[in-house]
């Protein structure tokens, strides 16, 4: 970037409007290292976080001042690049082959994505924990939307030299499906549709001269194409499509969230409409100002270019962006066909910069429901394609030698600004930026992982310094300071100090509580407290949550009794009980449970079926059948466990009386009395394998009242593999009838079984 600058400023000047919103949105991000009483802002969290727990808020607008002001840095990089791309006034033939080679490495990208993905000994990209990285970006979506912009452009290009019988027009509709390929192999259905937006808007408008119908046909033609090979695909993104279509509660879920996160930024930025709380600050701020209560999720972002801008700089960064971008809707687009404009080379020229205009378009659209433009490579990209939209006549007058000298030095600048963050990742240099702190982590990991606590300790420190909002420093620093076996007290500070920067999310305070195991158990307990408040009542996340927690005192019973205090629902105490031993423990918090839910009113149906078999399984058989007939009413729900329990003791009889009376007979097909036995008898001869005639014959045989007979063929039934389960229940009842209950209960307990619910 800073070596385009030097070489090539921009040779024009641009109009004052556009001029003073850059200007303007360039010195934006400088607003938050301004003092915060300037502007009569007062924040009981900075007082909170200062005064109770010891962490370095700035008094400054932003209250990471040192991350403000990197940001503004790249704010800075970004805007000099924008401008000089504006201000270039390109030629025809410039603009086509700056738009041929923008075109040929997004297909280059598509490819080095391809090999990335598929050999990963050889990989250059970041991989995340999960395998699921696809591309230059750690987002998915950005990496689509890219390659479908990559689309449009190959597309163009294969149109203008096919037009101009070149060959490259072979070339470039062979590059057109490395990046269509791309976004079939990934998942992200955001990039289908903006490949879908993007292809008809620029066939409607660049490709297609004439025929309003015509147009609207192929677009409409192309999108259902496209889509019914992703549908029917059997990849991840036909699956992620047919879930779409088919309206699962996850898709719902995550667009309401997306709804409530916008929301809730919105409610945010209107206590301070102008200023904002200062750029880079959102993933630090958040979670603390806000009051959107999402225990399993961490907002990095508001899902919106625009909604994070509003966030971070307020309607003083959105203003300017919005006059800018008045001017750039004026000044390029389909809309704008020019005069005069009748030559086949300028007609040529005009579907350019409509290419251009509609590229730059999609990726403004994206920038609505994603943050792809926040990424400095992905808005070099964008600010380029608005640079080769400009129609060349809006630039009239030519820059000076002063404002060349001053676009060179800040090129040298930008150069400056790479060589420094080149040297912050390659950890040569570490100078006091945020930047620097992902380094300093990755070097105490390190430093960990060999056994050298105190050097790792000394980093972290460091990086406390330069970011004092970051939670997972203080969490990485306590969990240094056990392993360094200094006071509970000192890592108990940290840990707390990292729930209170992130007051929401329930994860790190269920690991915190992993973590103290080893070093003081009873520590566990407060973590694990907060962990459970974080989590919506009644709800799978908590009860999860809980359950782990069970599972990891084995080694500590210590915990058991303030675990058992926690569980403040029936649904809780259940998965107490099912993590007890049998023997005292069951029998003492069974007595517990059962002097809080006397006659259990407040369990449901499964729960109780579920509490009946626990006490079953672990507790007092001989106890269990006494209080099920001292409470008659729940026999409905522990008739099985109570049968069970007979059945164990030899009562066959009482058990099989008890299940016929719960036990759900299944339908059974009505038989007429008036039947020739015979005539049944040979043809389930005839048809040994076929059930039907087995089951005509058993109940013509008991309706004649020769249970022997029918006890007979109802075996031979049961012993077909089609044979339904009614008639397990028929036989169970004979056997009972020739009293023979033990292999009447043996029947009955096999669709017990089979039949949970019956």
């Amino acid at each position: 970037m800073g070596a385009a600058v030097f070489l090539a400023p921009p040779g024009f000047r641009l109009p004052t409007v556009a001029t003073l919103s850059l200007v303007v949105f360039g010195l934006v991000p400088l607003v938050g290292l301004l003092p915060s009483s300037w502007f009569g802002i007062h924040s009981t969290w900075r007082e909170m976080l200062r005064e109770s727990w010891g962490i370095p808020v700035a008094s400054t607008i932003s209250p990471d001042p040192r991350a403000s002001f990197e940001s503004w840095l790249v704010v800075a990089a970004g805007v000099v690049w924008l401008w000089t791309c504006l201000g270039q006034k390109i030629s025809d033939d410039g603009r086509r082959w700056c738009l041929y080679t923008l075109a040929a490495g997004g297909a280059l990208v598509a490819a080095a994505s391809w090999i990335d993905k598929s050999m990963h000994p050889f990989s250059w990209w970041p991989q995340d924990a999960y395998g699921g990285s696809f591309g230059p970006f750690a987002n998915r979506n950005h990496t689509s939307s890219l390659n479908a912009i990559s689309c449009i452009l190959c597309a163009a290009a294969t149109y203008d030299t096919y037009r101009r019988k070149s060959y490259l027009g072979w070339i470039f509709a062979v590059l057109f499906f490395l990046p269509l390929g791309a976004i079939f192999m990934n998942t992200s259905r955001g990039g289908l549709l903006i490949f879908f937006a993007g292809m008809v808007a620029w066939i409607t408008t660049a490709a297609m001269k004439q025929g309003f119908f015509r147009k609207v046909v192929v677009g409409v033609a192309i999108l259902l194409a496209v889509f019914s090979v992703a549908l029917v695909s059997t990849g991840k993104l036909g699956e992620r499509l047919r879930s779409l279509v088919k309206e699962e509660k996850v898709s719902v879920l995550t667009s309401s969230m997306r709804i409530d996160l916008a929301r809730e930024t919105l409610s945010l930025m209107v206590e301070r409409p102008w200023i904002g709380r200062g750029f880079d600050t959102f993933s630090t701020i958040f979670p603390i100002v806000s009051d959107l209560d999402v225990s399993d999720v961490r907002f990095l972002h508001p899902e919106s270019d625009v909604l994070l801008l509003v966030f971070e700089g307020g309607l003083l960064a959105l203003v300017p962006c919005g006059l800018l971008l008045v001017w750039l809707l004026n000044s390029s687009g389909p809309w704008k066909k020019g005069g005069g404009e009748q030559k086949s080379h300028e007609r040529s020229a005009r579907r350019w910069r409509q290419t251009a205009a509609i590229g730059a378009g999609m990726a403004l659209v994206h920038s609505i429901f994603d943050v792809p433009n926040h990424g400095v490579a992905y808005g070099m990209h964008t600010a380029l394609l608005l640079g080769l939209a400009i129609r060349p006549r809006r630039l009239k007058t030519a820059t000076g030698g002063l404002e060349q000298v001053c676009f060179r030095s800040a090129g040298v600048g930008i150069i400056a600004l790479g060589i420094m963050w080149l040297g912050i990742a390659s950890a040569r240099w570490s100078p006091n930026l945020p930047t620097t702190v992902p380094v300093l982590r990755e070097q105490a990991v390190g430093e960990t992982q060999q056994g050298r606590y105190r050097e790792a300790l000394a980093l972290v420190d460091r990086a406390i310094w330069l970011a004092p909002l970051n939670y997972e420093l203080y969490y990485f620093r306590a969990q240094l300071l056990l392993q360094l076996r200094q006071r509970p007290e000192r890592a108990l500070l940290d840990f707390g100090r990292s729930r209170t920067l992130e007051p929401h999310y329930a994860s790190t305070c269920f690991e915190e509580g992993d973590y103290w195991l080893p070093f003081a158990p009873e520590m566990a307990i407060i973590p694990w407290r907060e962990c459970l408040r974080r989590h919506p009542r009644e709800s799978s996340a908590l009860n999860g949550a809980y359950d782990g927690m069970l599972s990891r005192t084995g080694l500590y019973p210590e915990l058991r009794p303030p675990l058992w205090a926690m569980a403040d629902s029936p649904e809780m105490q259940i998965i107490f009980l099912k993590a007890t031993e049998r023997g005292a423990e069951w029998e003492a918090y069974l007595a517990k449970f059962l002097a809080e839910h006397a006659k259990l009113e407040m369990l449901e149906p499964e729960q109780l079926q579920i509490f009946f078999k626990l006490w079953h399984d672990k507790g007092d058989p001989v106890a269990l059948v006494k209080w099920m007939l001292e409470h008659p009413r729940l026999m409905a729900y522990g008739w099985r466990v109570v049968a069970q329990t007979y059945a164990r003791e030899g009562r066959y009889k009482e058990a099989v009386l008890l299940a016929a009376k719960y036990l759900k007979r299944p339908d059974r097909p009505a038989t007429s009395r008036a039947i020739d036995l015979v005539r049944l008898e040979k043809a389930f001869v005839f048809n040994p394998t076929d059930a039907r005639p087995g089951i005509e014959l058993f109940y013509a045989q008991r309706a004649a009242g020769d249970a022997s007979a029918a006890k007979a063929t109802a075996e031979k039934v049961v012993a077909l593999p089609e044979s339904p389960a009614y008639m397990k229940l028929e036989l169970a009842s004979i056997y009972a009838d020739l009293l023979e209950m033990r292999r009447a209960w043996e029947l009955m307990e096999q669709v017990m079984l089979t039949n949970p619910e019956g």
